[in-house]
């Protein structure tokens, strides 16, 4: 099993197109905790799992708006793609809990699920 905290607000994946990805202030922000996840995701993860995989996340979230579970799990998703493993379809068990909680942070786990 590997395991990883990610440091501050969670946020959750936004829509966004390839020219509102430059000026849209939410797709910044997701694309700049997605660059973070997979920062702290390479120094965690070896290499790739080739098979299915298990996840599970728990986003600590305090005050405002906390995000949508299933856009904060995209966003990490996202981030640990092509690190902890190849390819999002190699995840076939997904837990996510969103709590609130200080320090603000996202705990994620990832483990190979052998068939």
């Amino acid at each position: 099993m590997i395991s990883f905290i990610v440091p501050g607000r969670p946020v959750p994946a936004a829509r966004m197109t390839r020219k509102s990805k430059f000026v849209n202030h939410q797709a910044q922000r997701y694309l700049a905790y997605k660059g973070q996840v997979g920062y702290i995701a390479r120094s965690r993860c070896r290499k790739p799992i080739e098979g299915p995989v298990g996840v599970e996340i728990h986003a600590y979230v305090f005050g405002g708006r906390p995000g949508d579970s299933d856009n904060i799990a995209k966003a990490i998703l996202d981030g640990c793609n092509n690190i902890c493993w190849n390819d999002d379809r190699q995840v076939v068990e997904l837990h996510v809990f969103r709590h609130s909680g200080r320090p603000q942070r996202a705990e994620i786990a990832v483990w190979e699920i052998s068939g």
